[in-house]
């Protein structure tokens, strides 16, 4: 295999091995991969089920394509998941460009699929569409195959009614459709475990991840319901102004929103809760070890009393950036700078940083790596990390506690205060985390201590330093600043707290499960992990307006909001203004792809189209993440504002090339007409420069003498995409409406898609 070959195999075997929730091969980067002996792996550990009978497993639960040779035989004594399995796998690798991977995993001692997934170039192709599923076929098969792989699992595990939702509603382009069956006790759903398998969009399994640990469940009995447990946390739920950075959205701004009062550093980042509480006494509980969660007299009182202002201006050379480095006093004289470089970036902020990378030369060998604001002179980032390190994950005997919490607060603190005195009057300290080795309460690796940003008393939502403190050695093993520089909004005209509270509580759900603490940890036959019954308080998702915890609560207007790559519609709850539409076959079926907007139930079909409307319902429809293109970087039409909604859809279509860089204004308030929409459609293509040349696409039209572009409108019409009226006229000038529209893009994407096929 050449190295370019090897690397964009490997590039592509990433890419598919992250998506799979596997982890590459151990072996997969070498030049050449031989499958051992029968007798050299048996030497390794007797085992119940052979090389040659684990192989025939793998082969009859996932047929190996022709073409695809057996690349990897290992057998590996996982102390983590407490099983001893064999590794196999298979792959192609073609000159002509087709390349491919089978993946399994076999329980040695039972046979049992422990985890296994398919790719190939195939699959790499992939397209906005989602695919059209069979999902009662698919639930059939996978009880099927529960019933002859998992028999010994099958009559604990139940199929998640969230996940047959959102299969049912059909994956993003970016994600698998997975059907979930969830391990029950006693009727209980338990947490992180069961089997998830996923399938491509044209139903073919792509992959199997099964999650079965040895655990102690605490009985269940004393255990309060649903109603009781929503009241206890309406008792207890307080919610305050928050400072949202919407860093993900048009022109980077910072939203008012209301978020429940922080309790746990695990909160920061959230702005719609997720709890949990003590299914018995209803008080919350931490989700890394169970205990009970109480106040956090911390977030009352700033590191300063005094107003304090961040230097500016100082324009660090490289020469001031090394004499600013040793007044922190992180580049020692025992240290060797490897590297220095200076980047300006404009995403999360502009910024100007200067980069070095050090090595300590003295007592344990430690690599250090550190970045310095050059306008400001503070610390932004900074980690250190070597052999110490390395030798605890190998060894856990040789982890030392001998630092408490308090201690690691105190140094972390000292630090902060040394790396960002500018700030002290806006940081307010929390509680250390201890991180645990396995999940082993008694092997502390290090403490996170987070230092939480508040203007003018309100929190900014995941904004502040985060410091990690090592649990044997005291050093500062981790840090890191993160600092928008956008204008704060005002807190006028919001809405009361008991409202918001009230809000809050309506889109709330509680979910009794088993939750194991940690939720990570060893699970070895001889270590078995401990559950007890815990309530989830979630946001509901089932049908519901977002996801997860991607939405606000607008401060000001008591809406629930979306922000950063989120699901563009009620997808999968009906629309009422479609009925008996020429196009409503296809604009449900867009709909229930979450490929165009629908608000309170509504796609206002018969809207005109402005240019700036009909350029959005591409952007939509191509279900780009928003901080796909940052939002810092300057606008390229003169006439589309920084702030504005429309701002990223135009500068993604610049990049995609769907309008010419040649023009710099957008005109997005003209009308969007469907020469027009034929131009952004070819364009999208890649035949806009076939399409211009006379001649090479030809149709004629009764109004072909008002056609400017006669090249893309033969196109998408010979392609049908769009189609001439019943007296055989284009339209050029004809202003669309947004079912038009839609309806264009859906047959654009599925036609982009038979190109790729």
């Amino acid at each position: 295999m050449t190295n370019k070959t090897k690397k964009r195999w490997m590039g592509s075997m990433l890419a598919v091995a992250i998506s799979a929730g596997g982890i590459l091969p151990y072996n997969v980067l070498a030049d050449e991969v031989k499958a051992p002996s029968q007798s050299t792996v048996q030497s390794v550990k007797t085992t119940k089920i052979s090389r040659e009978e684990a192989i025939r497993i793998a082969k009859e639960f996932m047929a190996i394509p022709e073409g695809y040779v057996n690349n990897q035989v290992e057998l590996e004594d996982n102390k983590f998941i407490g099983r001893t399995f064999w590794r196999l796998s298979w792959g192609l690798e073609r000159p002509e460009d087709d390349f491919g991977q089978v993946s399994v995993s076999v329980d040695a001692q039972d046979g049992t699929i422990l985890n296994a997934y398919q790719w190939s170039k195939e699959t790499e192709r992939n397209s906005i569409l989602p695919g059209k599923l069979n999902t009662d076929k698919l639930v059939k098969e996978a009880n099927a195959l529960i019933n002859k792989y998992y028999a010994g699992y099958a009559s604990q595990m139940k199929l998640s009614e969230e996940s047959l939702e959102s299969f049912k509603r059909g994956g993003t382009p970016y994600m698998e459709n997975s059907l979930y069956f969830e391990r029950h006790d006693n009727g209980i759903p338990v947490s992180e475990q069961g089997l998830r398998i996923s399938y491509d969009k044209k139903g073919k399994l792509r992959s199997v991840e099964f999650t079965w640990n040895n655990i102690e469940f605490e009985s269940d009995a004393g255990v309060k319901n649903r109603d009781e447990i929503l009241r206890l946390v309406e008792q207890e739920l307080e919610m305050e102004l928050a400072y949202l950075p919407n860093m993900s959205r048009p022109g980077g701004k910072i939203e008012l929103a209301y978020a429940p009062k922080l309790k746990a550093s695990s909160d920061m980042y959230s702005v719609v809760p997720r709890l949990f509480i003590d299914a018995r006494t209803g008080k919350q509980i931490s989700a890394q070890d169970g205990k009970e969660i109480g106040t956090l007299p911390g977030l009352n009182q700033a590191l300063s009393a005094v107003k304090t202002t961040p230097p500016s201006d100082r324009n660090l050379d490289e020469a001031g950036a090394m004499v600013k480095l040793k007044e922190l006093g992180i580049l020692k004289d025992s240290m060797q700078v490897q590297q220095k470089g200076y980047r300006e970036e404009s995403y999360p902020a502009k910024r100007k940083l200067w980069e070095i990378f050090m090595i300590e030369n003295q007592g344990d060998r430690k690599n250090v790596r550190a970045s310095l604001d050059a306008q400001t002179g503070e610390l932004v980032s900074y980690v250190q990390y070597g052999m110490p390190y390395d030798a605890k994950m190998g060894n856990p005997d040789k982890i030392k506690v001998n630092i408490n919490k308090q201690q690691a607060e105190k140094t972390a603190e000292a630090f902060v205060r040394k790396v960002l005195p500018g700030r002290l009057d806006t940081l307010y300290m929390m509680e250390a985390v201890p991180n645990y080795f396995d999940g082993d309460l008694n092997k502390v690796m290090n403490y996170n201590v987070s230092f939480v940003r508040k203007e003018n008393g309100i929190r900014v939502v995941g904004e502040g330093a985060t410091v990690t403190v090592d649990a044997d050695t005291g050093d500062i093993i981790d840090y890191n600043m993160t600092w928008s520089k956008q204008t704060l909004p005002a807190t006028t005209d919001v809405i009361k707290p008991e409202e918001a509270k009230k809000k809050t509580m309506a889109v709330l759900q509680a979910e009794l499960r088993y939750s194991l603490f940690p939720p990570f940890g060893p699970a070895g036959a001889n270590q078995v992990r401990k559950a007890k019954p815990v309530y989830i308080i979630t946001a509901k998702t089932k049908g519901n307006f977002y996801d997860y915890n991607a939405s606000y609560l607008d401060a000001r207007t008591g809406e629930w909001k979306a922000y950063g790559q989120m699901p563009v519609n009620n997808a999968g709850q009906p629309v009422t203004d479609i009925a008996g539409h020429p196009f409503e076959r296809e604009l449900q079926e867009m709909v229930d792809a979450n490929l165009l907007e629908a608000k309170d139930g509504k796609v206002n079909p018969d809207q005109k189209m402005t240019r700036g409307e009909a350029l959005k319902v591409f952007y939509v429809a191509a279900r780009q993440p928003y901080e796909h293109y940052g939002p810092q970087q300057e606008p390229f039409f003169t006439d589309v504002e920084e702030n504005s909604e429309l701002r990223q859809a135009a500068d993604w279509a610049i990049q995609t090339r769907l309008l010419p860089r040649e023009e710099k204004q957008l005109r997005p308030n003209e009308p969007a007409t469907r020469e027009f929409l034929a131009e952004l459609i070819v364009r999208g293509l890649g035949y806009g420069k076939l399409a211009a040349k006379e001649g090479v696409f030809e149709a004629k039209f009764q109004d072909s003498t008002t056609i400017q572009k006669k090249g893309e409108a033969a196109l998408v019409t010979l392609l049908r995409i769009m189609e001439p009226n019943a007296n055989n006229q284009f339209e050029p000038g004809r202003q669309v409406t947004k079912a038009e529209t839609a309806v264009a893009v859906y047959r654009y994407l599925q036609t982009k898609e038979s190109f790729i096929e």
